[in-house]
C-alpha cells in the first residue's frame, strides 16, 4: 500500500489569524455544556495541524512551525476562557436557546470542508462516519454514572478520560467526568488546592495533590498517546480517519439540542438572586420568599418540566433557525479560506 506524503511538511501553514479565530473557538467551546474544544478545531479546518503539533512537541520534535501554531491557538484559547467567561455565561443564562443554536451552526459549518476531505467517498469512509455518528449518539445517551469508585486508579483514568475527550472532537470533558462521577472529585480538588494555598493548610494540600497528580499524570498519558495515535491514523488511513471525525462532529449536535434547555449551574451561579428569581417566574418555578440563591438554583435545577421548557414558542423556533444559519455561515467562511482537511487539495471556494 503506497504511503501518503507527508502533508505537515507540504501544506502550507495556516493563516495566524485562521489560528487565532480558531484558538479562541476552541476557548469558549470549553465554557459550554456539552460543547468540546476539539470539534471546533475540526470545524475550522485545522484538526491535523493540531493533531500533528501535538504529537511533535509531545515527543520532543521541535520545530518553529509547530510551536508558532500551538502557542496562537493554545494562547487564544486561554484569553478566550478567562477574558469571555463571564459575557458567555451571561449569554447562555439569558439566551440559552439562541446560544445553543448559534454552536449548532457553527459545528456544522465545518462539515462541508470535511466531506470534501473524504472524496471520493469509498464504503470505508462511510463505515467510519456512521460509527463516530453512532459513538456520539451513545455518548449522549449515558445518563447516570453509577457506582463508580472514587481511588487513586479512576483518578488517573479521569485524567486519560478528560485528555482524550479535549482532542476528539465531539465529546466533552466535563460531560464524561460527570458521567464517570468523578467530576466533583476532579473539580474540587482544584478549589481545595486553591484553597489550601491560600491559608497554608499542608493537611489541605497533601489531600488535594494526592488526587491532583495522579489526574495531572493521566492527562499527559493521554494527550501524548492519542496525538500520537491520530497522528499515524489522519496520514496512513486518511479517508476513514476522516469519516470517523465528520460522523463525530455530526453526531455532537445532539447533545447541543437548543429547546428545552436549563442554564448551567456555572452560569447560574454567576447571576444574582434577583435574576434568578425573575427567570423561576418566566417558568412557572414557584419559590418561597426566604428561598436564598443556592436553593433558587437547585428549584430551577430539579424542576421536572418549567413552563416555557417543553414545547418552543414560534418566535423562539425562528430565533434559532436564524443562530443556526448565522454559526453555519461564519464557521463555513472562515474554514473555507483554508486548504481541506487533508492538506493534499485545493483550497475550498
Amino acid at each position: 500500500m503506497r504511503s501518503p506524503p507527508d502533508h505537515s511538511s507540504e501544506s502550507p501553514q495556516p493563516p495566524i489569524i485562521k489560528m487565532a479565530f480558531g484558538g479562541i473557538l476552541m476557548g469558549i467551546a470549553n465554557l459550554i455544556p456539552g460543547l468540546s474544544g476539539g470539534t471546533m478545531i475540526l470545524a475550522m479546518g485545522l484538526y491535523t495541524e493540531f493533531i500533528d503539533s501535538v504529537a511533535d512537541v509531545t515527543a520532543f520534535r521541535f520545530s518553529k512551525r509547530r510551536i508558532l501554531f500551538l502557542t496562537v491557538v493554545v494562547g487564544c484559547a486561554g484569553a478566550a476562557i478567562i477574558g469571555l467567561a463571564s459575557a458567555i455565561l451571561y449569554l447562555l443564562f439569558h439566551y440559552t436557546t439562541a446560544m445553543y443554536a448559534l454552536f449548532i451552526g457553527m459545528t456544522l459549518g465545518g462539515a462541508p470542508l470535511l466531506a470534501r476531505s473524504v472524496r471520493p467517498v469509498r464504503a470505508d469512509a462511510v463505515v467510519a462516519i456512521f460509527l463516530g455518528g453512532g459513538l456520539m449518539a451513545g455518548v449522549f445517551m449515558l445518563r447516570e454514572g453509577g457506582a463508580m469508585p472514587h481511588n487513586t486508579g479512576m483518578d488517573v483514568i479521569s485524567g486519560v478520560v478528560g485528555s482524550t475527550t479535549m482532542v476528539l472532537p465531539g465529546i466533552s470533558g466535563s460531560y464524561m467526568l460527570l458521567v464517570m462521577d468523578q467530576y466533583d472529585r476532579v473539580v474540587g480538588t482544584v478549589a481545595d488546592l486553591k484553597s489550601g494555598i491560600k491559608n497554608t493548610d499542608m493537611d489541605v494540600i497533601r489531600r488535594a495533590l494526592g488526587i491532583a497528580i495522579p489526574v495531572g499524570i493521566g492527562v499527559v498519558v493521554g494527550v501524548i498517546a492519542l496525538s500520537n495515535v491520530l497522528k499515524y491514523l489522519l496520514h496512513r488511513h486518511e479517508r476513514a480517519t476522516i469519516g470517523f471525525l465528520l460522523g463525530m462532529l455530526l453526531g455532537s449536535v445532539i447533545g447541543l439540542w437548543p429547546f428545552g434547555r436549563v442554564p448551567s449551574e456555572d452560569a447560574m451561579e454567576r447571576r444574582s438572586p434577583i435574576e434568578l428569581r425573575h427567570y423561576a417566574d418566566r417558568c412557572g418555578i414557584s419559590l418561597p420568599d426566604e428561598a436564598d440563591k443556592p436553593a433558587i438554583i437547585a428549584a430551577i435545577t430539579d424542576y421536572p418540566n418549567p413552563t416555557g421548557l417543553g414545547d418552543p414558542p414560534p418566535s423562539a423556533i425562528a430565533i434559532a433557525a436564524l443562530a443556526v444559519l448565522g454559526g453555519f455561515m461564519v464557521t463555513r467562511a472562515l474554514a473555507a479560506k483554508g486548504q481541506v482537511l487533508s492538506g493534499g487539495g485545493e483550497a475550498v471556494a
